[in-house]
């Protein structure tokens, strides 16, 4: 059965601005912190999403990850065995871009996002990043964030689970897992049925919310020796399986071919990908 997404009803504005939004006793309260600025204007990047998505199989086919040099660029699908970012069980469709590869190798129902939001929000998410990397106090953080960081969004629809004939893992539309970034940083709000694992090893709930949440990924445990640990979270079945999801998540990522020390140990940004899969 065709299952039809329908652009969200929410609207949001910008009005982010970067100054004086996080105090250093906040950073990562409980495992992830979450600002009291308003989220963006999801529309754009919302509609490029569903766009692909509708196109067909052989249209999509061309924009598959293994398409892609590098990270997790491109498009996984539900039921998809060789997807780098998700299991072939969870229950949505990705879309990775990313500041890795030229615009114009994704596909054009992106463009009206790149051409009027892309520049505008990276601008803003890195103001947020430096602002965070202040607070947590490591100076060789930041000098390995201005050489060696770029970013990548991860534009997932999760659509209805009542019509589906796969089955989920464990109940779960995306199964339990850390990410692989400095930060992983929700723009544009963040939607229901997101769970994490707190210190005590508990699944909690994070609400949905206009503002925007922050957390820690494996390259911001590795390069604080554990100090802050990534965040392991999952995003459950709905209670209403006739409810669709739109999670869109900003990750910062080594370039490709860039070589760089953590602690004593000496990394390139494939050996550190490498690194971050073997723990699946």
């Amino acid at each position: 059965m065709k299952v039809t997404p329908k652009i969200s009803k929410i609207v949001l504005s910008s009005k982010f601005t970067g100054k004086g939004i996080m105090a250093a006793n906040l950073v990562f309260k409980n495992g992830y912190y979450q600002t009291k600025s308003r989220s963006f204007d999801v529309r754009l990047i919302q509609q490029g999403l569903l766009d692909f998505i509708e196109k067909g199989c052989a249209y999509k086919s061309q924009y598959l990850q293994k398409n892609y040099a590098y990270g997790f660029d491109g498009y996984s699908f539900m039921g998809q065995e060789d997807s780098t970012n998700q299991y072939a069980t969870d229950l949505l469709h990705s879309f990775v871009i990313s500041d890795f590869e030229k615009q114009e190798r994704f596909p054009s129902e992106f463009n009206p996002f790149f051409k009027s939001d892309w520049q505008v929000l990276e601008s803003k998410i890195r103001v947020l990043e430096l602002e965070i990397i202040e607070n947590l106090g490591y100076p060789n953080l930041l000098a390995f964030y201005q050489e060696h960081i770029g970013h990548m969004i991860s534009c997932n629809y999760y659509p209805p689970t009542q019509p589906l004939d796969s089955s989920s893992n464990d109940n779960n539309r995306l199964s339990e897992h850390t990410d692989v970034s400095l930060f992983t940083i929700f723009p544009f709000g963040f939607d229901s049925d997101f769970y994490f694992q707190n210190e005590k090893g508990e699944w909690v709930n994070i609400k949905p919310t206009d503002d925007i949440i922050v957390f820690p990924g494996y390259l911001l445990e590795c390069f604080t020796q554990g100090k802050w640990k990534a965040l392991n979270h999952k995003v459950s079945l709905p209670k209403n399986r006739r409810n669709e999801r739109f999670s869109f998540a900003y990750f910062s990522l080594p370039y490709p071919k860039r070589k760089f020390k953590i602690g004593k140990k000496k990394y390139s940004s494939e050996s550190y990908f490498e690194q971050y899969l073997n723990l699946f």
